[in-house]
């Protein structure tokens, strides 16, 4: 697989997944991810979502091995990881413990979470706002990321929440690896290398964002 860094963000190798009922997810997938910002691609149930979550650590391979840079944080398609009594402060600041309270307060302002909003209970947010929390805890975590995984974050977001979305990760200067159909989008963030994930589990590389 060709690439356009000489350095990976993450290298695979044999990696396989299988669930319980011994379904098999992914099957000796071999590969590397620059150190750039990747989008990944493919058709849906081939595996891209379950390839993200082994890749972070929520699932553990079967057989095989993954190789990361340094941290990894990851953005899921259901963010059912946010504390629902807890207000955005709160709910950053446990993942962000040495960063003073006005700059957490002007990490959630630049994503539009400013004044009230930034200290009500998260369960009475939106969900474009409850997505502004999840990448504002990523983005200000310590020790900070070298490689961000992002699901499918345009779905169901307002384009006010994808403007935002896409300023905050022409910011972050990390690596990016991120899963989307919305190929504006990842051409919008900058992507420089396009990998897709077949069903046989193999990953290539493609030309372009061209769908």
């Amino acid at each position: 697989m060709s690439s356009t860094s000489s350095k990976s963000a993450i290298t695979l190798r044999d990696l396989t997944f299988e669930w319980p009922d011994g379904a098999v997810a992914l099957s000796g997938v071999n590969g590397s991810f620059t150190a750039g910002r990747t989008g990944l691609v493919g058709r849906n149930g081939a595996g891209k979502s379950t390839l993200l979550r082994l890749i972070a650590g929520i699932l553990t391979p079967t057989a095989g091995h993954i190789d990361t840079a340094g941290e990894v944080g990851y953005l899921p398609q259901r963010l059912d990881g946010l504390d629902e009594d807890a207000s955005a402060m709160e709910n950053v600041r446990p993942v962000a413990p040495e960063t003073p309270p006005g700059t957490i307060r002007n990490q959630l302002a630049r994503l539009l979470l400013r004044g009230d909003a930034a200290d009500r209970p998260v369960r009475t947010l939106s969900g474009g706002e409850r997505f502004r929390v999840s990448l504002a805890r990523l983005l200000l975590a310590q020790p900070p990321a070298r490689l961000l995984i992002l699901d499918e974050p345009t779905n169901n977001l307002d384009i006010t929440s994808v403007e935002q979305l896409a300023e905050a990760l022409d910011a972050y200067r990390g690596a990016l690896l991120v899963v989307s159909h919305d190929f504006a989008f990842l051409d919008r963030i900058g992507i420089d290398t396009v990998l897709e994930l077949d069903h046989d589990g193999r990953l290539h590389q493609r030309p372009g964002l061209d769908p």
